[in-house]
């Protein structure tokens, strides 16, 4: 048997939720990049035109789809909209996210559900309408997009780590029940990258200093970085990775020995 192209893309058909900015925008120039024709979604119709438009602008094929992921209507309207444009998809990349920083106690119904929302119920109403075309072919990826901090609680962010850790879970039960029918679905967990979601604390010298400190490789991610690991499971290179949950943090979640006060043990060298 012989060995896949590396990160060839070429000729598959991409849709990124969420993909108006950061981590979603980065990881549709990294698949168009590769040759994949990319919808480009996201509840912000005007990002969503821009980075498609930034897309095409390097030759790619790109569509720009507004909708929101927690919408079933809206989800159905766009998966239409994709296969009448490109006639099938190849890769689900289930990016769409929002945080909350409030802790359990003051966490009000309406907010977890709102965050339930996003994080987890479109992570479902992605695979329900856009799985059909690569079960149909029987082939195809999915690659959901958790968090360091769907294995670990972040404090604080109440509904935020729970609604990770389901997104770890639904990827692999798409994997067992998909798998079968020749679609893989794995997952992705980014740590500390330069996102909107994170500039507030990125921004902030003292926060950095100490984010630092908790990250193996002594620097905060680029998101191109994540995208291109994002790349990986979407084509052959991955092709009997399924299942998984792939922590792309810079060695950050195997700090925790390491910052413990270890009086008399000789520091690590930054």
């Amino acid at each position: 048997m012989s060995a896949p192209e590396p990160m060839s893309l070429q000729g598959r058909v991409v849709v990124i939720t969420g993909a108006g900015q950061g981590l979603g925008e980065a990881t549709a120039h990294v698949v168009a990049a590769l040759g994949a024709s990319v919808a480009v979604l996201d509840v912000d119709g005007a990002a969503a035109k821009r980075v498609a438009d930034e897309v095409a602008a390097t030759g790619a094929p790109a569509l720009a789809v507004e909708a929101d992921v927690a919408d079933e209507p809206a989800m159905a309207a766009a998966a239409a909209a994709v296969v009448q444009r490109f006639g099938t998809v190849h890769g689900l990349v289930a990016n769409a996210g929002v945080i909350s920083w409030t802790p359990i106690e003051d966490l009000d119904v309406a907010e977890w559900d709102r965050v339930m929302a996003v994080n987890a119920r479109g992570l479902f109403l992605g695979a329900k309408h856009f799985g059909p075309p690569m079960l149909a072919q029987r082939a195809g990826s999915v690659v959901t997009i958790s968090s360091v901090a769907g294995t670990v609680p972040e404090a604080r962010a109440g509904a935020y780590a729970p609604s990770k850790a389901a997104a770890i879970m639904f990827a692999r039960q798409l994997a067992v029940e998909w798998g079968p029918r020749g679609v893989r679905s794995n997952a992705v967990s980014p740590g500390i990258m330069r996102t909107p979601m994170a500039e507030r604390f990125n921004s902030d010298p003292d926060a950095l200093a100490r984010r630092l400190e908790m990250i193996a490789s002594r620097r905060i991610g680029d998101p191109a970085e994540v995208a291109s690991v994002i790349a990986f499971l979407l084509g052959d290179a991955s092709s009997f990775v399924n299942g998984q949950n792939l922590e792309v943090d810079g060695g950050m979640m195997q700090m925790l020995i390491d910052v413990l006060p270890r009086p008399g043990v000789p520091e690590v060298k930054s």
